[in-house]
This record gives structure tokens, sequence and C-alpha cells, in this order.
């Protein structure tokens, strides 16, 4: 199966929906990161409005799609500075090369997001809570 092709246009067309989120982030000068998130504009929200449990598990799901591939990005970058013939041997590599590099790299960035998950879920379980709470 393969995604509609880009670019998505943002409102509900007969074989897609989407929409559009914003993602802000703030690191403080200890090194600290905050983000959160909401729709660009309304009319993605009304998009959203229109999805199966207005959209909240597709939007969970893109948020943490667009994580792991990010923590991926950021093994991959790691890796080459490591060595700089590291995606030169991939994309020359033997299906079997090219297996083992991704299996590498997928222990990497499995490693450190499980190491995140362990710190982020319990704040954020609370902070979700609150938020609810608040409304």
């Amino acid at each position: 199966m393969r995604s509609p092709d880009k670019p998505w246009i943002p409102g509900n067309h007969p074989t897609y929906a989407a929409l559009r989120l914003r993602v802000n982030l703030c690191q403080d000068h200890h090194g600290n990161v905050w983000s959160d998130h909401n729709f660009e504009t309304a009319a993605d929200a009304v998009v959203a409005g229109t999805l199966p449990q207005g959209g909240v598990p597709q939007i969970a799901h893109a948020l943490l799609t667009e994580a792991v591939r990010r923590e991926a990005f950021v093994c991959a970058l790691v890796e080459m500075t490591k060595d700089q013939k590291f995606l030169a041997r991939y994309k020359s590599g033997t299906p079997e090369e090219k297996a083992r590099i991704e299996a590498d790299l997928q222990k990497a960035a499995t490693f450190v997001i499980t190491k995140a998950l362990e710190k982020m879920v319990g704040p954020s379980v609370a902070d979700v809570l609150a938020m609810m709470s608040d409304q």
C-alpha cells in the first residue's frame, strides 16, 4: 500500500483527508526541550473532526511516526560522523549488507527511543490528565 500522491492538499477529498499541524518547540539555556502542537488553521481542525474519533488516533500515529523517523535520522547522522563512507556503503551494498546496516540502525534508534520513553511517558501522562482536568 502506498500513500496518495503528494502534495497532500489540506481538506477532505474523494480518496483522502489531509490536515496540517504546527509543532512548537522550545529549548532553554540548560538544554531542556519542550513542545506542543495545534492545528495550523481552523479548517484543519474541521477536517480532523470528520475523521474517526475526531482525528485523535490519526494525529497520535502521525506524530509518533515522525518522531521515530527523526530519531532514525539522528542515529544515521551519528553513524555518518563516525564513518564518512557510511551512506556510500549502504547505497552500494548488497541486499544482505543493506539489511545488516538497517538492522544496526534500527537497534540504535530503538535503544534511544526506549530510553527516552522511560523518562517521558510518566510526565506526559500527568500533563495530559492535568490538561483534560482543566477543560
